[in-house]
């Protein structure tokens, strides 16, 4: 028989051997691990691939057990099955528009998804007794005291040095920065208003990733707090707790999260609610098919066009902000409703539906049903919600198990017991490797200044929650703190992130009952987590890591040439780096630059070899724009790249080629007032008076549409600029004393 339903009671736990402890110790690991490095960046560059290498060598470990045991005992429900379909068509949607997408960043984007999937399978799996799921959750609410305290630290040190800093010497901090050091300039602007934020971001680069972080193990901590005023008051237990609150729960006040602070804030009612004896007899379905039924039609009226940004205009502005990004995200879902844009991908799609008065190319759309159904399509959202109703359901059906789960400790051997210890090991070993993974995974220096400053809170809370673990109205605690973390994920995203979407599948994992459900004897279905472990643990080495790091190598080889002026070597290491990984543009990109640089820095040079580096140009370009996927900002600066060329060669052609990327780029950003504005002038150089007074006409009246200063064209300068000997019947730059603005309002009267 190679399944059967498992029937027992009380089933009692097999005596956990070497790789039983390993196991449940490395997931605690990584779970700790994961917001300690957390980085939120392009994921172009796979940081976190590392992380998924670590759980996929996990699971191999948990097949290789599967295949010692002579009966397996496995939780798997409808609930796993929606979640391993849901993995199966993001593999399947990715491989769909891999010809039309950034495939290197869809790829990573796959495995950040993957991770948190089999990371909540083996907590499934293998976190199990009353012990184990409060040394985890515990070990979880610990690292969220220690972010909590090193975040009041760079509130109070940190940022104040960096802005005293900034302000002695700001032009060398810009030039170290790589920033334009223009007074106003957009991105000098943008880089004073963030250096100027007084918003603690913690171990995340994000101040939302923070506090989407620290808004479970909040609620989490006050329920437990709660539990501790019973018949005797353990005092250790409530000064801990006590400190616990006062540390995250200031954090998550100077995080100025808006959307956290409404997650909190109704998780706080639902265990004031919940938590007393009315509660108890009034079942909490009936408000949670409301909330969900209301967030969907929300939602569906926005991809239908019922509700829009103008109908919800007077909404505060942050609100009208994620109003948006959901806009431009209905219409992403719209024009790929099947297989969506493409993991990680949602940014070079989204500036095409961007509103005008939109200011942020947003790499998400900061909600998890919109970046899913954006991105996957239809089915994978629909999958998704189908785990959440049967997980929702399964949990409504659990009240009698939580009971019988609690009392049921004496049926479980004393090694078992004890078996709690690894997953503490773990957790107190993540903060001491977590800086040197941060420095391999994210190439910034070492780092123990968290672990200075959060190391001592972090142990005292966990000195007085070690004793015993907390189950009464457990399973209610970890609903709420889901509940909560769902709501802040509806507004503020970041379900893809490790660091923020691990601690709600980690939650979702504990709370389910720890029942066994199906029993495995055949060798076949023991060996699948082995079997897909290793092939997981090959793709994502084979294709994941080793290119990346090998292109990363010889990016920087070439960098450190580039310095040296040894451009032949620059161009032989870029090349290296293309061929290391055929995914990424990053390669092309320097080669491009490499052969650009050379044919603009030998104008004297022979015709011939001029004419060869034009064409490695050309071949650099394609290559980079096929890998490139939707990118305005490599068409606008190609553009002005063959605007250079025309400048100092006279050669129509080049202006003609630059005219083609400036239309490519209205193409993919329509609602972005430069693009037409550059355009424009470029049709103007061609002598095409007509269609450039239309462009520049457009772009006044998209500049009117836009309310943020520092994309207005009258600070924006229009991009020519004089290089070479120019020919006399070429028209001259514009002045450069006039602004973008200017110069489009004298182009729209020329008509002929």
């Amino acid at each position: 028989m190679a399944a059967k339903n498992k029937r027992e009671k009380r089933p009692v736990s097999p005596e956990p051997n070497l790789l039983d402890k390993v196991i449940a110790g490395g997931i605690a690991f990584l779970a700790v691990t994961a917001p300690l490095v957390s980085s939120e960046g392009s994921p172009e560059r796979g940081a976190e691939l590392w992380l998924a290498v670590a759980w996929c060598f996990l699971l191999v470990l948990w097949g290789v057990r599967a295949i010692a045991q002579p009966k397996l005992e496995v939780r798997w429900t409808w609930i796993e099955s929606c979640l391993a379909a849901f993995l199966v068509w993001l593999a399947l949607s990715t491989w769909m528009v891999s010809d039309d997408i950034n495939l290197r960043a869809a790829f990573n984007g796959f495995w950040d998804y993957a991770q948190l999937l089999v990371g909540y399978f083996l907590i499934r799996q293998c976190i199990i007794t009353p012990q184990q799921r409060h040394a985890l959750l515990t070990s979880m609410v610990c690292v969220a005291v220690l972010i909590s305290a090193y975040a009041l630290y760079q509130y109070r040190e940190i940022i104040p040095a960096n802005q005293a800093a900034y302000r002695a010497n700001p032009e060398q901090i810009l030039i170290d920065n790589g920033i334009d050091t223009t007074e106003g300039s957009p991105v000098r602007t943008l880089f004073e208003s963030r250096l100027n934020s007084t918003e603690p971001t913690g171990t995340f680069t994000l101040t939302n990733s923070l506090a989407g972080f620290l808004v479970p193990w909040f609620l989490l901590a006050v329920g437990w707090l709660k539990c501790s005023y019973g018949a005797s008051i353990d005092w250790k237990r409530v000064g801990g707790l006590t400190l616990v609150i006062m540390l995250v729960g200031i954090c998550l006040l100077l995080t100025k999260s808006r959307t956290s602070w409404l997650a909190v804030l109704f998780g706080l009612g639902l265990i004031g609610f919940y938590g007393s004896s009315i509660g108890k007899r009034i079942s909490w379905v009936i408000p949670a098919i409301t909330l969900s039924a209301f967030l969907l039609l929300f939602m569906l009226a926005f991809v239908t066009g019922v509700l829009d940004v103008e109908v919800l205009s007077e909404a505060p502005m942050s609100v009208l902000y994620r109003l948006q990004y959901w806009q431009g995200a209905a219409e992403i879902i719209a024009h790929h409703p099947i297989f969506g844009c493409g993991l990680a991908n949602f940014q070079g799609y989204y500036p095409q539906f961007m509103l005008p008065m939109a200011s942020e190319t947003v790499a998400d759309p900061h909600n998890f049903v919109f970046e899913i159904w954006s991105t996957v399509g239809t089915p994978a959202i629909l999958l998704f919600f189908a785990a959440m109703v049967l997980w929702a359901r399964q949990i409504g059906q659990a009240r009698g198990a939580e009971e019988a789960e609690s009392s049921g400790d004496a049926n479980v051997s004393v090694e078992a017991e004890r078996s709690d210890r690894p997953i503490w090991l773990g957790a107190l070993i993540a903060p001491f490797v977590a800086p040197f993974l941060q420095m391999i995974m994210q190439e910034v220096m070492l780092d123990f200044t968290p672990l200075l400053i959060g190391l001592v809170p972090a142990v005292v809370v966990a000195a007085v929650l070690v004793q015993s673990p907390i189950v009464q109205q457990q399973r209610l605690w970890l609903v709420i703190a889901v509940t909560a973390m769902v709501i802040n994920l509806m507004a503020a995203g970041g379900i893809s992130f490790p660091s923020v979407g691990g601690s709600l599948f980690l939650l979702c994992a504990i709370a389910l009952p720890a029942r066994p459900v199906v029993v495995w004897e055949d060798i076949k279905p023991k060996a699948a987590g082995l079997l897909i472990g290793l092939a997981a643990l090959w793709v994502v080495s084979y294709w994941g890591i080793q290119p990346i790091a090998d292109r990363q190598t010889q990016m920087a080889l070439a960098t450190d040439a580039a310095r040296r002026g040894d451009w032949l070597r620059m161009e032989q290491h870029a090349q290296a780096a293309t061929s290391a990984d055929p995914w990424s543009k990053d390669g092309p990109a320097m080669l491009a630059n490499v052969y650009f640089q050379g044919w603009m820095n030998n104008p004297d040079a022979p015709p011939e070899a001029r004419q060869q580096l034009l064409d490695k140009l050309e071949k650099a370009l394609d290559e980079e724009f096929n890998r490139a996927g939707h990118s305005f900002p490599l068409h606008f600066s190609t553009g002005n790249w063959f605007l250079d060329m025309y400048r100092q060669s006279g050669n129509p052609e080049f202006l003609l080629e630059a005219i083609d990327h400036y239309r490519e780029a209205v193409r993919l950003y329509p609602n972005r007032a430069i693009h037409h504005a550059q355009l424009a002038w470029a049709l103007h150089l061609a002598g095409m008076p007509q269609e450039s007074a239309t462009e520049a006409e457009e772009a006044l009246r998209l500049d009117e549409l836009n309310p943020h200063a520092e994309r207005r064209l009258e600070i924006l300068k229009i991009y020519d600029v004089p290089v070479g000997k120019a020919a006399t019947e070429e028209l001259p730059p514009p002045d450069p004393e006039l602004s973008a603005k200017q110069v489009m309002e004298n182009l729209r009267t020329i008509k002929d």
